[in-house]
């Protein structure tokens, strides 16, 4: 246990445990898909919820870009590259097929134009501009997503392009499993989350305004994400969304058309959010936490957060739990402190640890009401 003290052992946590906060609500079977491969990942808990050939390399067109623009975020927010920064685009550039913007070589452009082209409206013409920008040629930046890729475990990609076109028949590829962790990292960004969640934007230099083509946009809850579509590929759609402050990333990989890829994310969606039960509250005692040197000399530990997960069937309402306090906890403690970990066990194993918080705050006390309080759980522990 190392530093931590260790509690107790929880007890194993039914079916009806999803009753105690009035979500008994029956569950429902996965919706039947066609997509080749697809996945629902919980970006909160980081782990697969539901999947077919998650772990499958495949080609996946345009998703490619949400690894561009994060190689190119990244270096935004380090300061080695300016969103104001003027690109001059390249005949190059002007000639990557596909969606386009319609750049000419010798136009210039904002790094922050280039940024919400590649992400809104997929324009190949626009990533290949930056990333020759930010690297000298796409080659050398598609080092960088690699680089990337290896960075975040992401063991089943490889870019050979910054745009997609390229197949894995050309060692360009990735898996719907690694594609849901790189949203769920390109989501820490601030700035990176703000421009797939943007549904218009205006290139100043063209005097044109650009609308987000991901098709779930406008839906409860959705953070945006990246479409694509190539022969190869198929149909490809990855999506974040979140709902009672879960959130959860569905892929769809290798769908016949877009409409289906459209009807199959969402359904994933409906699915994942229509299960979706709370099983500890914010509200739930976990364990009383002593506190010698407060005012009161003890606190309540609850959870930072609820545990909630997507149950896809009665087994995934099963847990364990066990509670690891901070050792040494001394006064002043404030309401929403950390105080220790609950650790959430499903089937023996250690499945996700939760931040535990006083409910309440104590103040320092005085050292007679700290001899005081001393002496009364001396008595209360000769009376037990």
């Amino acid at each position: 246990m190392g530093a931590r003290q260790r509690v107790g052992l929880g007890v194993l946590v039914i079916l009806l445990c999803a009753s105690v906060v009035g979500q008994a609500l029956a569950l429902e079977a996965p919706p039947e898909l066609s997509s080749i491969a697809y996945a629902v990942y919980d970006g909160d808990y980081g782990y697969l919820v539901l999947e077919k050939n998650a772990y499958q390399r495949r080609s996946i067109a345009s998703i490619t870009k949400v690894m561009t623009l994060l190689v190119a975020v990244e270096l935004v927010e380090e300061g080695k590259l300016g969103l104001d920064d003027v690109v001059t685009a390249s005949a190059k550039a002007q000639s990557r097929e596909g969606t386009q913007i319609n750049l000419r070589a010798g136009d210039e452009l904002t790094v922050e134009e280039l940024l919400y082209a590649t992400a809104l409206v997929s324009a190949n013409d626009a990533a290949v501009a930056l990333a020759e920008h930010v690297a000298g040629s796409e080659a050398d930046f598609t080092s960088l997503m690699n680089a990337k890729a290896e960075e975040l475990g992401l063991k089943d990609t490889h870019y050979v392009d910054c745009t997609g076109l390229l197949s894995i028949f050309s060692n360009n590829y990735s898996t719907a499993f690694d594609q849901a962790r790189l949203l769920q990292a390109a989501l820490e960004h601030d700035l990176l989350s703000t421009i797939l969640a943007t549904p218009s934007y205006v290139i100043q230099s063209y005097d044109r305004k650009i609308k987000n083509s991901h098709p779930l946009l406008e839906l409860e809850g959705v953070e945006g994400g990246k479409t694509g579509a190539t022969t190869p590929a198929g149909h490809t759609l990855i999506t974040a969304c979140k709902r009672q402050e879960k959130r959860l990333i569905l892929v769809v990989l290798g769908a016949r058309s877009r409409e289906v890829r459209n009807q199959e994310n969402e359904a994933l969606l409906n699915w994942s959010f229509g299960n979706l039960r709370t099983l500890i509250s914010t509200e739930e005692v976990i364990t009383p936490v002593l506190v010698p040197d407060g005012v009161d000399h003890q606190v309540n530990a609850v959870l930072a957060r609820e545990f909630q997960l997507v149950a896809r069937d009665e087994e995934d309402l099963q847990y364990e739990t066990e509670t690891e306090l901070l050792p040494a906890l001394k006064a002043p403690i404030d309401r929403g402190d950390k105080v220790g970990e609950l650790v959430i066990k499903r089937g023996g194993q250690e499945f996700v640890r939760l931040d535990l918080v006083a409910q309440q705050s104590t103040g320092l006390a005085t050292w007679f009401r700290r001899l005081f309080n001393g002496v009364k759980r001396m008595f209360q522990g000769a009376g037990g």
